[in-house]
């Protein structure tokens, strides 16, 4: 066998076998979640698109690991948190910053495991992301700590336009001191933990807000729409966004474990299809 079938590459690229080598930079765990800053080849991605993913191949990016490792066999999704083109870097790369809340998952940990100069396999950019109509001054992102920076790109997004940006974490403790640095001053930033305390802010932020991205835990949805409608009266299409906690594998939906649940009583492949939906895709109004 080839000596090359167990060499792993050391610079981005686009492999013959197809996705993409992107060199890893730096790992963080902020807030309960990863983040990862990446290095990649140009010409994959246009914006920082809140809500799109990646999937990373959790194995050494070898051909012959790629062929017959299957430790970890599927793929975990790493969610765009924000990006650099390659016209602005000097060596011609681009600079994505990629993140995941699962940090229990074992695929998670091996990917926060990589050391700078390794490098990862990836597919992507995947699935619908958010969209951040032209009117909105007033957004309001409502997640935990392990979640929120997959929403960061509307965040930068809404203050660029001059509006107001509201964050809304359930969450105990101290907030994360490192995660506090990545939040720009501008962002007025409130944590709950109490239960009741937390649906009282989210009437609040719903009835300040003209527009909401939320990226919460399953059980969380029914929460949100519930405090949407104390507010509004009613679930409007447009005013929430919500990123679906489910498991992205395959990203082709052909596996079928991203199925997510639709207020009509239908079922809907979120790899595809979302991962991103509209609060009203979710609940009844």
């Amino acid at each position: 066998m080839k000596y090359s079938q167990f060499t792993a590459p050391d610079h981005p690229s686009f492999p013959e076998n197809g996705g993409v080598i992107a060199c890893v930079e730096t790992t963080q765990v902020i807030g309960g979640g990863l983040l990862m800053i990446m290095a990649a080849p140009a010409g994959l991605m246009h914006e920082a698109s809140a809500g799109r993913y990646f999937l990373a191949r959790c194995t050494e990016p070898t051909p012959w690991a790629q062929a017959h490792d299957w430790t970890l066999s599927l793929r975990r999704p790493l969610f765009v948190a924000g990006w650099r083109p390659a016209l602005s870097t000097p060596d011609g790369v681009e600079r994505w910053t990629l993140t995941t809340p699962a940090l229990e998952d074992a695929g998670v940990r091996w990917l926060a495991a990589r050391k700078p100069g390794e490098c990862v396999h990836l597919i992507g950019p995947l699935g619908n992301g958010f969209t951040l109509p032209p009117r909105t001054q007033r957004l309001a992102l409502i997640s935990e700590p392990a979640r929120i920076l997959a929403l960061a790109p509307l965040l930068h997004a809404m203050l660029d336009r001059g509006g107001s940006v509201l964050i809304l974490l359930k969450a105990e403790g101290v907030l994360d001191a490192a995660l506090r640095n990545l939040l720009p001053f501008a962002v007025e930033v409130h944590q709950e933990a109490d239960e009741a305390c937390w649906r009282a802010r989210l009437r609040e932020a719903m009835t300040w807000a003209d527009a909401a991205a939320a990226a919460l835990p399953a059980h969380e949805t029914a929460t949100l729409a519930e405090a949407v409608r104390a507010a509004r009266m009613r679930i409007e299409k447009g005013l929430v966004q919500c990123l679906v906690d489910v498991r992205l594998a395959c990203g082709y939906g052909a596996c079928l474990v991203c199925l997510t649940p639709l207020a009509n009583g239908r079922w809907t492949r979120a790899c595809m299809h979302g991962p991103v939906f509209d609060l009203v895709s979710l609940s009844s109004g």
